[in-house]
Protein backbone atom coordinates (compact mmCIF):
# COMPACT_ATOMS: atom_id res chain seq x y z
CA UNK A 1 0.00 0.00 0.00
CA UNK A 2 1.73 3.70 -0.89
CA UNK A 3 2.69 5.55 1.72
CA UNK A 4 -0.33 8.41 2.70
CA UNK A 5 1.00 12.07 2.15
CA UNK A 6 0.04 15.11 0.87
CA UNK A 7 3.07 17.28 -0.55
CA UNK A 8 2.98 20.60 -1.70
CA UNK A 9 5.66 21.78 -4.86
CA UNK A 10 8.72 22.78 -3.61
CA UNK A 11 8.32 25.54 -5.76
CA UNK A 12 5.53 27.42 -3.13
CA UNK A 13 7.65 28.67 -0.61
CA UNK A 14 6.86 30.41 2.58
CA UNK A 15 9.66 33.04 3.63
CA UNK A 16 10.25 32.80 7.45
CA UNK A 17 11.27 36.38 7.89
CA UNK A 18 7.14 37.39 7.36
CA UNK A 19 5.16 34.79 9.32
CA UNK A 20 2.19 36.87 10.22
CA UNK A 21 1.82 37.92 5.92
CA UNK A 22 2.40 34.14 5.02
CA UNK A 23 0.17 32.85 7.06
CA UNK A 24 -2.86 35.30 5.40
CA UNK A 25 -1.27 34.50 1.23
CA UNK A 26 -1.57 30.51 2.85
CA UNK A 27 -5.11 30.98 3.72
CA UNK A 28 -6.03 32.89 0.40
CA UNK A 29 -4.46 29.86 -1.65
CA UNK A 30 -6.32 27.66 0.99
CA UNK A 31 -9.82 29.22 -0.01
CA UNK A 32 -9.26 29.50 -3.66
CA UNK A 33 -8.23 25.88 -3.76
CA UNK A 34 -11.15 24.19 -1.62
CA UNK A 35 -13.59 26.75 -3.96
CA UNK A 36 -11.76 25.27 -6.94
CA UNK A 37 -12.48 21.70 -6.02
CA UNK A 38 -16.20 22.69 -5.84
CA UNK A 39 -16.69 25.25 -8.68
CA UNK A 40 -14.39 23.25 -11.13
CA UNK A 41 -14.79 19.92 -11.04
CA UNK A 42 -18.46 18.68 -11.68
CA UNK A 43 -19.08 15.12 -12.71
CA UNK A 44 -22.92 15.92 -13.27
CA UNK A 45 -22.16 17.34 -16.51
CA UNK A 46 -18.79 15.47 -17.50
CA UNK A 47 -18.53 13.08 -20.26
CA UNK A 48 -16.71 10.38 -19.72
CA UNK A 49 -14.53 9.29 -22.89
CA UNK A 50 -13.46 5.02 -22.54
CA UNK A 51 -10.89 4.15 -25.37
CA UNK A 52 -12.46 1.11 -26.62
CA UNK A 53 -9.96 -1.40 -28.03
CA UNK A 54 -11.71 -4.58 -28.32
CA UNK A 55 -12.55 -3.95 -32.35
CA UNK A 56 -9.35 -2.54 -33.23
CA UNK A 57 -6.78 -4.64 -35.27
CA UNK A 58 -4.88 -6.95 -33.54
CA UNK A 59 -0.98 -6.29 -33.67
CA UNK A 60 -1.90 -2.59 -35.34
CA UNK A 61 -1.06 0.71 -33.64
CA UNK A 62 -4.63 1.68 -31.28
CA UNK A 63 -6.60 4.24 -33.50
CA UNK A 64 -6.67 7.79 -32.07
CA UNK A 65 -3.13 7.98 -30.83
CA UNK A 66 -0.39 10.29 -31.96
CA UNK A 67 3.17 8.63 -30.90
CA UNK A 68 6.16 10.42 -29.98
CA UNK A 69 9.49 9.21 -28.46
CA UNK A 70 12.33 12.12 -28.29
CA UNK A 71 9.82 14.36 -30.13
CA UNK A 72 9.97 12.32 -32.99
CA UNK A 73 7.00 9.70 -34.39
CA UNK A 74 7.30 6.33 -33.00
CA UNK A 75 4.08 4.45 -34.15
CA UNK A 76 6.30 0.90 -34.64
CA UNK A 77 6.64 0.38 -30.80
CA UNK A 78 2.56 0.55 -29.60
CA UNK A 79 0.41 -1.99 -30.77
CA UNK A 80 -2.83 -3.66 -29.93
CA UNK A 81 -2.57 -7.10 -28.38
CA UNK A 82 -4.92 -9.77 -27.22
CA UNK A 83 -4.47 -10.01 -23.86
CA UNK A 84 -6.53 -13.11 -22.69
CA UNK A 85 -8.64 -15.45 -24.09
CA UNK A 86 -11.91 -13.53 -25.02
CA UNK A 87 -11.73 -11.14 -27.85
CA UNK A 88 -12.46 -8.78 -25.49
CA UNK A 89 -9.23 -8.68 -23.83
CA UNK A 90 -7.12 -6.65 -25.17
CA UNK A 91 -4.63 -3.78 -24.36
CA UNK A 92 -2.03 -1.15 -25.97
CA UNK A 93 1.19 -2.39 -25.78
CA UNK A 94 4.49 -0.62 -26.10
CA UNK A 95 7.72 -2.60 -26.30
CA UNK A 96 11.27 -1.48 -27.30
CA UNK A 97 14.86 -3.36 -26.96
CA UNK A 98 16.95 -0.76 -27.11
CA UNK A 99 17.85 1.11 -23.69
CA UNK A 100 19.51 3.31 -25.70
CA UNK A 101 16.36 5.07 -26.72
CA UNK A 102 14.15 7.81 -24.80
CA UNK A 103 10.93 7.35 -22.92
CA UNK A 104 7.88 6.88 -25.01
CA UNK A 105 4.51 8.70 -25.21
CA UNK A 106 1.37 7.72 -26.68
CA UNK A 107 -1.12 10.46 -26.68
CA UNK A 108 -5.13 10.57 -27.65
CA UNK A 109 -5.82 13.28 -30.00
CA UNK A 110 -9.37 13.25 -29.96
CA UNK A 111 -9.86 15.57 -26.66
CA UNK A 112 -8.43 17.86 -25.34
CA UNK A 113 -9.03 19.96 -21.89
CA UNK A 114 -7.35 21.83 -19.18
CA UNK A 115 -9.17 19.57 -16.14
CA UNK A 116 -9.83 16.06 -16.22
CA UNK A 117 -9.77 12.74 -14.54
CA UNK A 118 -7.73 9.56 -16.34
CA UNK A 119 -7.98 6.43 -15.38
CA UNK A 120 -5.80 3.78 -16.72
CA UNK A 121 -4.99 -0.06 -16.13
CA UNK A 122 -1.32 -0.59 -16.16
CA UNK A 123 0.81 -3.82 -16.21
CA UNK A 124 4.96 -3.86 -16.19
CA UNK A 125 5.85 -6.81 -17.77
CA UNK A 126 9.90 -6.25 -18.34
CA UNK A 127 12.03 -3.51 -19.18
CA UNK A 128 15.40 -2.05 -17.55
CA UNK A 129 13.18 0.33 -15.34
CA UNK A 130 9.64 -0.62 -15.42
CA UNK A 131 7.91 2.32 -15.40
CA UNK A 132 4.23 3.73 -16.56
CA UNK A 133 2.73 6.83 -16.47
CA UNK A 134 0.03 8.88 -17.24
CA UNK A 135 0.83 12.45 -19.30
CA UNK A 136 -1.29 15.21 -18.95
CA UNK A 137 -2.21 18.51 -20.13
CA UNK A 138 0.44 17.57 -23.22
CA UNK A 139 1.02 20.76 -25.62
CA UNK A 140 4.14 19.45 -27.66
CA UNK A 141 6.21 16.01 -27.35
CA UNK A 142 8.23 17.52 -24.77
CA UNK A 143 5.88 19.48 -23.03
CA UNK A 144 3.53 18.02 -20.46
CA UNK A 145 2.85 16.82 -16.82
CA UNK A 146 3.71 13.04 -16.13
CA UNK A 147 2.32 10.93 -13.24
CA UNK A 148 4.74 8.39 -13.17
CA UNK A 149 4.73 4.43 -10.92
CA UNK A 150 8.14 2.30 -11.23
CA UNK A 151 8.88 -0.49 -10.00
CA UNK A 152 12.58 -0.39 -10.04
CA UNK A 153 11.83 2.43 -7.42
CA UNK A 154 8.86 1.67 -5.88
CA UNK A 155 7.72 5.02 -6.52
CA UNK A 156 4.68 7.21 -7.70
CA UNK A 157 5.52 10.96 -8.80
CA UNK A 158 4.73 13.96 -10.20
CA UNK A 159 6.85 15.34 -12.85
CA UNK A 160 6.78 18.49 -15.09
CA UNK A 161 8.36 17.94 -18.43
CA UNK A 162 9.63 21.18 -20.36
CA UNK A 163 11.48 21.12 -23.85
CA UNK A 164 12.00 17.10 -22.86
CA UNK A 165 13.57 17.69 -19.47
CA UNK A 166 11.71 16.33 -16.57
CA UNK A 167 11.32 17.65 -12.75
CA UNK A 168 9.40 15.78 -9.93
CA UNK A 169 7.37 18.20 -8.46
CA UNK A 170 6.15 15.50 -5.76
CA UNK A 171 6.79 11.57 -5.00
CA UNK A 172 5.81 8.90 -2.36
CA UNK A 173 6.84 5.47 -1.54
CA UNK A 174 4.42 3.20 -3.42
CA UNK A 175 3.98 -0.84 -4.18
CA UNK A 176 4.50 -1.24 -7.99
CA UNK A 177 4.60 -5.20 -8.93
CA UNK A 178 6.01 -6.45 -12.39
CA UNK A 179 3.17 -8.79 -14.73
CA UNK A 180 0.36 -7.72 -12.53
CA UNK A 181 -2.57 -5.37 -13.62
CA UNK A 182 -2.62 -2.39 -11.15
CA UNK A 183 -4.87 0.99 -12.12
CA UNK A 184 -3.80 4.34 -11.47
CA UNK A 185 -5.90 7.54 -12.05
CA UNK A 186 -4.84 11.29 -11.59
CA UNK A 187 -7.86 14.19 -11.03
CA UNK A 188 -6.30 17.64 -12.81
CA UNK A 189 -7.64 20.71 -11.42
CA UNK A 190 -6.45 23.90 -11.73
CA UNK A 191 -2.75 23.86 -9.56
CA UNK A 192 -4.13 20.25 -7.93
CA UNK A 193 -3.19 16.99 -8.96
CA UNK A 194 -4.62 14.31 -6.34
CA UNK A 195 -3.35 10.65 -7.89
CA UNK A 196 -5.42 7.01 -6.82
CA UNK A 197 -3.19 3.71 -6.91
CA UNK A 198 -5.43 0.79 -7.25
CA UNK A 199 -8.43 2.53 -5.94
CA UNK A 200 -6.78 4.11 -3.02
CA UNK A 201 -5.63 7.83 -2.75
CA UNK A 202 -1.87 8.18 -2.73
CA UNK A 203 -0.72 11.46 -3.22
CA UNK A 204 -1.95 15.17 -3.90
CA UNK A 205 0.69 17.71 -5.02
CA UNK A 206 0.15 21.25 -6.26
CA UNK A 207 2.17 23.06 -9.43
CA UNK A 208 1.65 26.94 -9.39
CA UNK A 209 2.17 27.47 -13.01
CA UNK A 210 -0.65 28.79 -14.92
CA UNK A 211 -2.74 25.60 -16.18
CA UNK A 212 -3.17 25.24 -19.80
CA UNK A 213 -5.21 23.31 -22.05
CA UNK A 214 -4.05 19.92 -23.87
CA UNK A 215 -4.09 16.35 -24.72
CA UNK A 216 -3.86 13.63 -22.35
CA UNK A 217 -2.07 10.03 -22.43
CA UNK A 218 -0.11 7.16 -21.69
CA UNK A 219 3.76 6.70 -21.07
CA UNK A 220 6.54 4.35 -21.10
CA UNK A 221 10.34 4.01 -19.89
CA UNK A 222 12.80 3.40 -22.87
CA UNK A 223 12.95 -0.26 -23.26
CA UNK A 224 9.70 -0.93 -21.27
CA UNK A 225 7.09 -3.86 -22.06
CA UNK A 226 4.16 -2.50 -20.73
CA UNK A 227 0.33 -2.90 -21.19
CA UNK A 228 -2.41 -1.18 -20.76
CA UNK A 229 -6.00 -0.64 -20.74
CA UNK A 230 -9.44 0.38 -19.71
CA UNK A 231 -8.14 3.68 -20.41
CA UNK A 232 -11.16 6.36 -19.61
CA UNK A 233 -10.65 10.34 -19.69
CA UNK A 234 -13.61 12.65 -18.01
CA UNK A 235 -12.92 15.93 -18.59
CA UNK A 236 -13.75 18.27 -16.15
CA UNK A 237 -15.01 22.31 -15.88
CA UNK A 238 -12.03 24.72 -15.51
CA UNK A 239 -12.82 28.01 -13.74
CA UNK A 240 -9.79 29.88 -14.50
CA UNK A 241 -10.53 33.13 -13.22
CA UNK A 242 -9.76 34.03 -9.37
CA UNK A 243 -11.70 36.65 -8.75
CA UNK A 244 -14.88 34.64 -10.12
CA UNK A 245 -13.89 32.03 -7.25
CA UNK A 246 -13.33 34.83 -4.57
CA UNK A 247 -16.81 36.33 -5.26
CA UNK A 248 -18.22 32.59 -5.24
CA UNK A 249 -16.87 31.60 -2.12
CA UNK A 250 -17.98 34.75 -0.49
CA UNK A 251 -14.10 36.13 0.24
CA UNK A 252 -12.34 39.12 -1.00
CA UNK A 253 -8.92 39.85 -3.14
CA UNK A 254 -6.77 40.46 -0.48
CA UNK A 255 -3.00 43.10 -1.85
CA UNK A 256 -0.15 42.75 0.49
Amino acid sequence: MPAIKSIFSERFRIDRCSSAKAFHRLADVALILATCVVAATDPANAQSQTIDLSGQPIGAPPQDFEFWRAGEGDSGHWTVERDGASDSSVSVQRSGGNRDLHSSLAACKTLSAVNARIRVQFKLIDGSMPSAGIAVRVTSPNDYYLVRVSAFEQRLSLLHVVNGMAEEVAGVDADITLDHWQSLEVVVDGNSFKMSLDNRWALTAFDYGKPAGGHFGIWTERDDVTRFNQIEITPLTYVGDDENLRNRAGGESRTE
